[in-house]
């Protein structure tokens, strides 16, 4: 369990958000399932919603639809700290990637930007101001792990370990699999997509930790929600795959004792 009372360093992942096309609906599925209060924004902020676990920021959630009539994925995504965002997204470019939207300033929260990476999976920046990220990891209802499922994963793991300044470690054993570290701190895993998976775009998946893997799951379904296969036991803990009512995909972990 960790508690967060300041800003990340740079390149640690800080704060994940939903893109929903049905905020009210999202929020009774989420707070169903994860237990969360809310902080609903005002209209100069697109009622963009904070969800808090025991009063510490956890997550957000947006419509999907900008003013301008633009729709957007339901999704969830992933936004790495940044301390000059625009050195970031510079440098992300040069790296490969291309701009989603440029940097942008929200408010006295802070600052964001979006980017594509070299293999065409969605991720953000953002920069402090009162809005620091996530306060708290590692327990039930807040984020526990992130990872990227890849075409090509070895190139991502070169194009993020330059990004973030990290160092992507391949996990032993036949499933092409990297750990980004920054020291001791692991950031997040990135995974080769296998073919017998199917049309799997490129995308950062969010687990979510939960006390109990088989009541999530119990929850989520009478709460609208599918389960995308079964409860599976690994060496990091229990977890499964869920699709939210409105389409957003995520992972559960019940992690061990």
């Amino acid at each position: 369990m960790t508690t967060y009372t300041q800003a990340k360093p740079a390149g640690r992942p800080t704060w994940i958000d939903l893109s929903t096309s049905d905020m009210e609906g999202a929020r009774a599925f989420y707070r169903a399932l994860f237990g969360w209060d809310y902080d609903i924004g005002g209209p100069e902020f697109g009622g963009y919603t904070t969800a808090r676990v025991d009063q510490r920021m956890a997550a957000g959630m947006i419509g999907n639809v900008d003013p301008e009539g633009v729709t957007f994925p339901v999704a969830w995504s992933l936004y790495f700290a940044s301390h000059d965002i625009e050195a970031d997204v510079t440098r992300a470019v040069a790296l490969g990637a291309t701009v989603l939207f440029p940097p942008m300033t929200v408010g006295e929260f802070g600052r964001m930007a979006g980017c594509i990476d070299p293999g065409g999976a969605v991720f953000s920046f953002w920069q402090a101001g009162q809005h620091t990220g996530a306060e708290v990891a590692d327990e039930p209802g807040s984020a526990a792990w992130y990872e990227l499922y890849a075409a090509n994963a070895q190139q991502s793991s070169e194009f993020y370990s330059a990004l973030l300044g990290a160092v992507a470690e391949r996990m032993p054993g036949d499933l092409e699999y990297y750990v980004l570290k920054q020291g001791d701190e692991q950031l997040g895993g990135i995974m080769q997509i296998d073919p017998a998976w199917g049309d799997l775009p490129p995308n950062w998946a969010i687990y979510f930790a939960v006390a109990d893997a088989d009541q999530a799951v119990a929850i989520a379904v009478s709460h609208g929600g599918k389960a995308l296969g079964p409860v599976d036991d690994t060496p990091f803990g229990r977890l499964a795959t869920l699709m939210d009512p409105y389409g957003a995909i995520f992972k559960i972990i019940q992690l061990p004792a």
